[in-house]
């Protein structure tokens, strides 16, 4: 397809199936990452169209000099996916357990990382560009079933919010912007509980499906915004 694509969180899971996926499909892929998998470089080095950045999206510099390195290669960015997100497993609780000073790194890099990347990207989005934020059925309100895990699922109803703050600001300019529910992932951050699952899906599955419907924006229905990865609409 020769587009020009950014992956964040793209070292592991679902960020580094979505990098396969367009790497299969000719793209010049920009992987974000913070700490460099061996995996991705060696990825890299067999594909000259993926280039691999540094990028803490918990940093505004950092996140501004990433996408920087982008811009000086390329005049616009046709596919944005902003996959980071880190769940932190003491968060498992209920609100007297919870630590709400330490959870607050879940709001920095799944919220406040989601719009860093908004922020930086936003002059090379134009007619056509698709911006992809992977969230959470965590986030949510109208399906919510949790009674604890408080900060995370916060942290996903602000991305959710951010996403379709920016859906508004620039769907004049016809950019499109989709929040995904990319399945319980069978991932670190999914876990043994996950792994051991009927009902959970690998990243590359879920990879296949979100790109499906990323290069083919056409076919999700009028007025949806957030789904999961197989096409069924989420409530906000």
């Amino acid at each position: 397809m020769d587009k020009s694509v950014i992956v964040t969180g793209a070292g592991a899971g679902l960020g580094f199936s979505l990098v396969k996926q367009h790497i299969g499909r000719g793209d010049r892929v920009y992987a974000f990452e913070r700490n460099i998998s061996d995996e991705l470089r060696n990825l890299a080095r067999d594909h000259a169209d993926l280039h691999v950045c540094q990028c803490d999206v918990a940093s505004t510099a950092s996140v501004t000099a990433a996408v920087t390195e982008v811009f000086a290669k390329e005049e616009r960015l046709d596919f944005l996916y902003n996959n980071a997100g880190i769940f932190l497993k003491d968060s498992h609780c209920g609100l007297l357990e919870t630590d709400i000073d330490a959870d607050m790194a879940m709001m920095q890099v799944n919220a406040a990382g989601m719009l860093r990347v908004f922020k930086a990207a936003f002059p090379r989005l134009g007619a056509g560009s698709v911006v992809v934020a992977i969230t959470s059925e965590a986030g949510s309100i109208g399906a919510c079933w949790r009674e604890g895990e408080y900060m995370y699922a916060m942290s996903k109803a602000a991305a959710n919010m951010a996403a379709m703050t920016l859906q508004n600001e620039l769907k004049a300019k016809g950019v499109r912007v989709i929040c995904f529910h990319p399945g319980w992932l069978r991932s670190l951050m999914g876990g043994e509980r996950a792994a051991a699952s009927p009902t959970s899906v690998s990243p590359d599955e879920s990879a296949a499906d979100i790109v499906g419907y990323a290069t083919q924006p056409e076919t999700i229905p009028e007025g949806v915004y957030f789904m999961e990865h197989t096409g069924k609409a989420l409530p906000w």
